[in-house]
């Protein structure tokens, strides 16, 4: 089976950076998203996403949407700064609809604003 989800290089100790491709399985799903940010945000108290859409993004199976949605529901309250690349319309969507439980700061990004997208996202300063 190819590999759906891809951690980043620029992946640090608060910023989770993913590349997805193709339909997004569960197993994917858990090994490269819903582990990682439980971990970033139970060291931290919080987390910041960054999720670059590649061309050949298709979605999430039904178990990873499922997964997804549990994971939004749990560490959403968590997220400080969430960044989407290339997100199809229905990710847009449904980041607007879940709006009123996400306490992020959460933006969209063209592809070719990607680079724009990672500096806003690592610019990122907690307050204390």
């Amino acid at each position: 089976m190819t590999q759906t989800v891809f951690i980043l290089p620029e992946t640090n100790e608060t910023t989770l950076c993913l590349r997805l491709s193709g339909t997004v399985t569960a197993a994917d799903y858990m090994q490269y998203f819903d582990e990682p940010v439980k971990r970033i945000a139970d060291t931290n108290g919080w987390y910041n996403l960054y999720v670059y859409h590649a061309d050949d993004f298709q979605g999430w199976s039904k178990e990873a949407a499922d997964l997804s949605f549990r994971c939004i529901s749990e560490y959403s309250p968590k997220a400080r700064r969430l960044a989407y690349v290339n997100a199809p319309d229905a990710r847009m969507l449904m980041m607007r609809m879940l709006s009123p439980m996400m306490k992020a700061e959460t933006r969209f990004f063209d592809a070719e604003e990607k680079d724009e997208a990672m500096a806003w996202m690592m610019s990122y300063t907690p307050p204390t």
